[in-house]
């Protein structure tokens, strides 16, 4: 689906080119010798591990500007087009950015363009521009100026009849009866799309809500929002399709807009009058902004810090002002709620997902200013969540927030007899408190989550055994700090497998996966024992394939359904053609999911177990830090899968602590997996190593090592670290 960009510098660069950049040079020189301080980022900007949020007030206003107006498809009803002309329903025409594009079957063909006024006869301007390989156009006609009834001609030149599109489209917000109302072509399909506050940032639609309705024979139509509270900052986007799927866009905003106040990001937004010079205010500091065609403005204090306390204002229609009071919140999978304070007796809404799909929340703080919402049934917390706290002054002006949550995923944990036990260990690298809570994916039934707050420069071991519900268990969990506090965890099993008697631990997961990747696996005879566990901490079942990359042959697939909130141990040894098999596994699921898997061996009477989690993507290069081949009382194994569809060319270079090792080359070919025994290469049988693995197809690579280490004896392993995170 093609987007209209919407870019604020593009349409005041067209009007004030001149004089904005004789003002600018200035401008800067009297900010920098103002006095004003410099923004700090360390304090304002809410800090995501996952990069869903911006990470600073200039990418935020770069997020702002390439804003994006996605079009929603319109059902065509005629079908077929003749050799050379403008295809069907492709048609779509902005008011507000006066702009049309399409397509005509003729790639690479031109297409005349011409915008009549609504008489159909007088023509405003006419531009002719060249379709793309694929057919498609835009063309600007700004010096003509899209209206409200102007007719748009658009013309293949190669041959075939022009197509002509009434451009009728106006509407209203009713802010009091919660509607849109306009006219438009009688018959017409009219769709709305609410732009919130919270929402401002993000592609639309689709909006916070979304209405569709027939326009009467007259034109007249009215779309019913009474499921939310339309306020003031609230903004329309309208589309009106024609019986053959034409689409025409504007914008409704109502008569009188808020401001609205994204401290964290230094910015003041809202919808006014088109073309209206506003003076926006943040105490004694002020900005120019100039409303767009579609009403929207925006005023950036680059160089100065809205926080608490700061009293924004506006000259729009009168003096509008608001004072920036801060916020905080938290959202918590356990409950499925979002909790917080905003200042008291103030109308909140709490906004889920506001990037993707929206879902919003309407509540009102206390006296204390504290709030909550449970978040039902319309939207399930999952620990990785972006939601927005708005709160309204009594003048309907709006202060917005931007929260975060975060998760660490651990599919492996085992609490059978007394023959495991697992610990949960988290970390918190930072100067604030984190709020933590601990949710446990079963192999069958449920267990409560466990709740703490871990104070930062602190760590804490949680033993799952002892907790309720957890001490006879199989058992995935899922680390959420619940106010987005950058914490780590890890997860660490101490076991006794049939006489092996050792432990493993492998650091989590932070994004769940549709495809993961295991280059490690052994099922040899009695000696090794592989186990893949897939976690589903989502809220739909997950169809889970696991396919098999073997040293030589191949084994049959093995599909399972993985209920949510569930965990699965699929023992590999078990499994049709891999009871004696060197094995590498790749986990595809319907489903994000996450996978790890754990080796039970005795390898030449080094017993014990190793686990690693596994990646979601091969790669070209990988580096294995670890590996040392001492003597005859440590091996190390670099294990290379390849899941793809060509050969690939595999070289292993080495870095040692002293000296130099040729590279070793081989040859991998598809859907097979190479162990390479370090311990047998030129140079290699008595060092400690670090290897670097370039493959010229993606391919996975993990290395084990198996030791007696002062006759502690056991193995561990580690997957690599691709090459692209070092650039």
């Amino acid at each position: 689906m093609r987007k209209l960009r919407k870019n604020p510098v593009i349409y005041i660069i067209c009007a004030l080119l001149a004089a904005g950049l004789i003002a600018f040079i200035p401008m800067i020189s009297m900010a920098h010798g103002s006095g004003e301080p410099e923004w700090n980022p360390s304090g304002d900007v809410p800090q995501d591990p996952l990069h869903r949020l911006p990470a600073s007030p200039e990418e935020a206003h770069g997020r702002l500007l390439e804003r994006e107006i996605s079009w929603p498809e319109a059902a065509a009803q005629g079908e077929g087009f003749q050799a050379s002309r403008v295809r069907a329903g492709t048609l779509r025409i902005a008011i507000p950015y006066d702009t049309v594009e399409g397509f005509i079957s003729t790639a690479g063909g031109n297409v005349k363009v011409d915008l009549y006024q609504s008489d159909g006869a007088t023509l405003k301007q006419s531009v002719t521009e060249t379709a793309g390989d694929d057919g498609w156009f835009k063309a600007d006609l700004t010096a003509g100026d899209i209206v409200s009834g102007d007719k748009v001609k658009v013309t293949d030149l190669s041959g075939g009849a022009p197509v002509t599109v009434d451009c009728t489209l106006t509407g209203a917000v009713d802010f009091a009866n919660d509607r849109v109302s306009g006219t438009t072509v009688g018959g017409n399909q009219v769709m709305a799309y609410i732009v919130a506050p919270s929402t401002y940032y993000a592609d639309v639609p689709p909006g916070v809500a979304q209405a569709q309705v027939m326009a009467g024979p007259a034109g007249a139509f009215i779309l019913d929002f009474t499921g939310i509270d339309l306020r003031t900052g609230d903004a329309a986007l309208l589309f009106s399709a024609d019986a053959a799927g034409h689409t025409v866009m504007d914008v409704a905003a109502g008569s009188g807009s808020g401001l609205v106040v994204y401290p964290q990001y230094d910015e003041v937004l809202g919808y006014y009058v088109p073309g209206t010079v506003l003076t926006v205010n943040a105490d004694a500091r002020s900005r120019k902004a100039t409303t767009l065609k579609d009403g929207f403005f925006e005023a950036w204090f680059s160089n100065y810090d809205i926080k608490d306390g700061v009293n924004v204002s506006c000259n729009m229609g009168g003096t509008r002002s608001v004072t920036v009071r801060d916020v905080s919140a938290k959202c918590d999978p356990a409950s499925n709620r979002v909790e917080g304070t905003v200042p008291a007796n103030r109308d909140v809404r709490v906004t889920m997902d506001p990037y993707r799909t929206p879902v919003v929340y309407e509540t009102r703080s206390d006296s204390s200013g504290s709030f909550q919402v449970d978040l039902g049934t319309r939207y399930t917390a999952t620990g990785t969540d972006v939601y927005n706290v708005t709160w309204y002054d009594d003048d309907g002006d709006a202060v917005v927030y931007e929260f975060q949550t975060f998760s660490w995923y651990l599919a492996e944990g085992c609490t059978l007899g007394d023959n495991f036990d697992t610990f949960v260990l988290v970390q918190n690298p930072g100067t604030e408190d984190a709020e933590i809570t601990l949710t446990f994916q079963l192999t069958q039934g449920t267990a409560p989550s466990y709740y703490f707050v871990l104070a930062p420069g602190q760590r804490r071991s949680v033993w799952l055994d002892k907790l309720p519900g957890l001490n006879n268990a199989e058992v995935s969990t899922k680390v959420t700090s619940l106010r987005g506090n950058w914490v780590v965890a890890e997860r660490a099993v101490y076991f006794n497998f049939f006489g092996k008697q050792d432990g493993h631990d492998s650091i989590g997961a932070l994004t769940p996966a549709t495809e993961w990747y295991l280059a490690e696996g052994c099922t040899l005879g009695d000696n090794f024992d592989t186990f893949v566990l897939v976690q589903n901490p989502g809220t739909e079942v997950a169809g889970v394939t696991l396919s098999f990359q073997l040293t030589q042959g191949t084994a049959p697939d093995f599909y399972f359904e993985l209920a949510p909130g569930q965990r699965r141990s699929v023992w590999l040894d078990k499994l049709p053609g891999l009871n004696n098999a060197e094995v590498s596994t790749k986990v595809t699921s319907t489903k994000p999911v996450v996978a790890e898997r754990a080796v039970y061996f005795n390898f030449f009477g080094k017993q014990g177990g190793h686990d690693s989690v596994g990646v979601s993507s091969p790669a070209t290069e990988w580096y294995l830090a670890e590996g040392c081949t001492l003597g005859d009382n440590f091996d190390t194994f670099v294990l290379v899968q390849n899941p793809g569809t060509e050969v690939a060319g595999v070289t292993l270079s080495f870095q040692l602590t002293q000296g130099t090792a040729p590279d070793f080359y081989f040859e991998l070919a598809p859907g097979q997996r190479r162990s390479v025994w370090l311990d047998k290469l030129p140079g290699l049988n008595n060092a400690e190593v670090s290897t670097k693995v370039t493959s010229t197809k993606p391919v996975v690579a993990e290395r084990a090592v198996y030791f007696n280490f002062f006759g502690k004896q056991g193995g561990h392993d580690s997957v690599g670290v691709p090459g692209g995170i070092l650039r």
